[in-house]
């Protein structure tokens, strides 16, 4: 059904929008096509596991002392950050890098004991293509213009609870295409995702098309709680 935007919640839920901040930086000039993220092709060869698994971690089945072993113990990767929990706050998260690169990749628990979600900004060494192949067409997408000459479309694949970001140029006249450079993921867990679909404005899944068919302003699915500020906090 096509509804127009809803003036409580543009475009994406807190989970997304976490990512989404993170993907485009805090400052200085943004670029999503970074070579000094993630180098990491599991997506494609489904090596060690598949989504929504990474590296042995799932949302809502690894707790986050299980998964932060699995990143300590890994020599490619280093923990760079992992704030103090907030006062009356269960929730923990760390930040880890690979080798000596800026930080790339943060692991999210919201109750303190299991992995909630977590969130892979990659370099692009891997194209939307490989990936369609493998894991078929998305349910919805969303699309984000960062700058004139950067966007990206995110893709969500609910049956894996996964989100795929895939990189367009020049998001004005580009379009999505199966050599679209992927420059994060998003792996979530139950209770993420069902936030995520419920507190979203989104398009159906059309196809490779132009960037402004998944960033106008109507959409044709838009989640049951989106302008409930309740259900769906924008802070």
């Amino acid at each position: 059904m096509l509804r127009k935007r809803s003036q409580m919640n543009r475009l994406l839920p807190l989970c997304l929008l976490v990512a989404a901040l993170l993907l485009t930086a805090c400052g200085g000039e943004v670029n999503l096509l970074d070579e000094t993220k993630l180098r990491d092709i599991s997506l494609m060869t489904g090596e060690p596991c598949e989504a929504p698994c990474w590296q042995g971690i799932t949302p809502d089945e690894t707790s986050y002392r299980d998964a932060k072993l699995i990143i300590e113990g890994d020599e490619r990767f280093k923990i760079v950050e992992e704030p103090e929990p907030q006062e009356d706050s269960l929730a923990r998260s760390f930040t880890f890098a690979e080798g000596e690169n800026p930080g790339c990749c943060q692991v999210v628990s919201r109750d303190g004991e299991n992995v909630s979600s977590f969130l892979l900004q990659t370099a692009p060494v891997m194209t939307f293509g490989p990936v369609y192949d493998r894991y078929g067409e998305p349910n919805y997408a969303i699309g984000q213009q960062v700058s004139e000459e950067q966007g990206y479309v995110a893709l969500m694949y609910t049956e894996r609870s996964l989100v795929i970001y895939a990189f367009v140029a020049n998001p004005a006249g580009g379009s999505l295409a199966t050599d679209s450079p992927i420059i994060g993921l998003l792996h979530l867990g139950a209770s993420e995702l069902q936030q995520l679909l419920e507190c979203t404005s989104l398009f159906e899944w059309a196809g490779f098309t132009s960037f402004t068919s998944y960033s106008g302003e109507d959409y044709n699915y838009v989640g049951e709680g989106v302008g409930d500020e309740e259900a769906c906090p924008t802070n």
